[in-house]
């Protein structure tokens, strides 16, 4: 099965935490990630599919 977006964002912020970065690179890092697992979709709407999800990952992350 396919892992969803949720799952691909999240899995490279929790790598790019552990490699120490900050916010701004964590959200590069899904980015980089989102755009390797999906290259039919173009970078800009990868970049918003990020920013719009980023926030509530970094969230949950937070609670845990």
């Amino acid at each position: 099965m396919d892992p969803s977006l949720r799952e691909i964002i999240t899995q490279a912020v929790v790598d790019a935490r552990k490699s120490g970065l900050d916010a701004d690179a964590q959200c590069d890092a899904a980015i980089t990630m989102l755009a390797a697992v999906m290259p039919s979709v173009d970078q800009g709407t990868v970049q918003l599919i990020v920013e719009q999800l980023y926030p509530f990952i970094a969230a949950l992350d937070a609670a845990a």
